[in-house]
């Protein structure tokens, strides 16, 4: 058995030497070692925990009545980072520009230059109008501050569905088939989406302390763009490695997007933001990550690219959000125990 020195000795090694295959870093958490942190946590868990290198799986965990090891989910948020790679596929395709004024390809009047790059990274300002008749206002001047906003991912998929002549639904489905990825974008009414699709796994909500099936629920090209795609954990796994592997993209888009544009306050502190990727930079450990919580499924997914390291959590659970250390506390706990283990002394 590899004691915690020799763990972090190996860490050590292969942070100063890329030369090294990412097993060198030896993490030693397990399916039991997870399964502790669950069966301690305040709330019970349903769902899918995978934790993959580019050689080995670490943990495999399948929990919960009707969930299987292919199952999808609903990913919430990590729809954007898939949106941003659509977006940076077309800056490669020369379909639009990150300089570009947003206005270029939507019938919008805004107070404001926005560019697409402002977009991405939440610095945009931008606020939903109350009825498509009024013009778009914005909180600050744009690029200023960030604001966490669905809005512009919206647009985002509107402007790609312009460039591109089909729904955006359709673009996603492109791509995923393209590259082999277990990610789809379905429209519907939810109930209708797990008729259709076995391997969809049924939401719930937590109401009153009991959890009720999400029955009302309606998708719409729109809520792709920023929300409601729907993966396996394998199909993430595969999109995250396929995308900081530069698959997708060329070499100066992805650096784009991996590159920190903005500050965002986080529950793990201030993080940097990219475009669709939140960055967490530390002396010898870097982690990308993005996280999503809609009705009915919370998600999280974090990569170590000197590991080549995947962290993908998907639960049918979207627990009450009045108390955020009980909704997200299990994952915190285990990025935390992933850290401590890649993270190296200074």
């Amino acid at each position: 058995m590899i004691s915690k020195i020799t763990t972090r000795v190996y860490a050590l090694l292969v942070l100063s030497s890329s030369l090294l295959p990412a097993s060198a870093f030896a993490l030693s958490i397990t399916n039991s070692d997870v399964q502790t942190i669950i069966d301690h946590d305040a709330r019970p868990f349903t769902g899918r925990i995978l934790i993959s290198d580019n050689q080995q799986t670490y943990v495999d965990l399948t929990i919960g009545k009707d969930i299987h090891a292919d199952s999808r989910f609903l990913i919430g948020s990590i729809s954007k980072t898939i949106t941003a790679t659509l977006v940076m596929r077309a800056v490669d395709q020369q379909k639009l520009s990150l300089n570009d004024d947003i206005t270029d390809y939507l019938n919008m009047v805004t107070e404001h230059p926005i560019t697409i790059a402002q977009l991405l990274n939440h610095t945009s300002g931008l606020l939903a109008p109350k009825s498509p008749s009024l013009n778009a206002r914005s909180q600050f001047i744009p690029g200023s501050q960030f604001n966490y906003s669905n809005y512009g991912y919206k647009l985002l998929g509107d402007i790609l569905s312009q460039r591109y002549l089909v729904p955006y639904a359709e673009l996603v489905n492109q791509f995923t088939k393209q590259y082999q990825l277990d990610i789809s974008a379905d429209v519907g009414e939810i109930t209708d989406l797990y008729a259709q699709q076995p391997r969809l796994v049924h939401g719930f909500m937590e109401q009153q302390q009991q959890r009720v099936l999400l029955d009302e629920f309606t998708i719409d090209n729109g809520f792709i763009a920023f929300g409601a795609m729907q993966a396996s954990s394998q199909g993430i796994a595969a999109f995250i490695e396929g995308l900081t592997q530069q698959q997708f993209l060329s070499a100066a888009s992805l650096q784009a997007m991996t590159s920190p544009s903005a500050k965002r306050p986080h529950r793990w502190g201030e993080l940097n933001y990219g475009y669709g990727l939140q960055i967490s930079q530390q002396p010898g450990l870097v982690e990308y990550s993005h996280t999503g919580y809609l009705p009915g499924y919370i998600s999280a997914m974090l990569y170590y690219p000197q590991a080549q390291l995947s962290v993908v959590i998907l639960e049918n659970t979207s627990w009450d959000l009045d108390n955020m250390e009980r909704v997200f506390g299990l994952h915190d706990k285990i990025r935390q125990a992933i850290r401590n283990q890649l993270k190296t002394d200074e």
